[in-house]
């Protein structure tokens, strides 16, 4: 009796197999040719980065206790006086100052005010906490792709017409 073999099965076998091999080789950290990078790029279009980006990941990495990744956030003349400062003091004392700084943000609110051009742009942010909020401005500029602080002014309490955590009716 003689068998025969699907074409359905032999296929998915040689995609899953050749699926398998790809991912042990990527796991030892072999690249892909380039022109599978460009195919890659056409076929998962992402949209380009928002001034917003930069600064939600300025807030995501302080929030981490991520030192690094908040420096990477900055440019220019306050990038550099933000690393000074990280220099003095010690990896843990930067880390717990990051951390304590944004321990009390319930929330915030970034709203671009002005597009100087295609790779600058203003930006006011709004820290939102339990009994006070503040505002603060930024200045962003765009390299490579992401969106880096390159000024900001120092934070202003506004008092908001509806507290934190005010209950909708009574």
């Amino acid at each position: 009796m003689i068998r025969r073999i699907n074409p359905k099965t032999a296929l998915t076998t040689v995609v899953l197999l050749v699926l398998f091999a790809v991912a042990v080789l990527r796991s030892n950290h072999w690249q892909m040719p380039f022109w599978w990078n460009g195919w890659r790029s056409l076929i998962s279009r992402r949209a380009p980065p928002s001034p917003e980006d930069g600064i939600y990941a300025m807030f995501d990495a302080a929030r981490a206790g991520d030192a690094k990744a908040y420096l990477d956030c900055f440019s220019g003349p306050l990038r550099d006086q933000l690393a000074a400062t990280a220099r003095e003091d010690d990896q843990t004392k930067f880390k717990s100052y990051l951390l304590t700084q944004n321990s009390d943000v319930q929330g915030m609110a970034v709203t671009v005010t002005d597009r100087p051009s295609a790779d600058e742009a203003r930006a006011r942010l709004e820290y939102v906490y339990t009994d006070h909020n503040e505002v603060q401005n930024i200045r962003l500029k765009l390299e490579g792709r992401s969106w880096k602080i390159v000024s900001m002014d120092g934070a202003q309490p506004v008092q908001p017409v509806v507290p934190y955590g005010t209950k909708a009716t009574d």
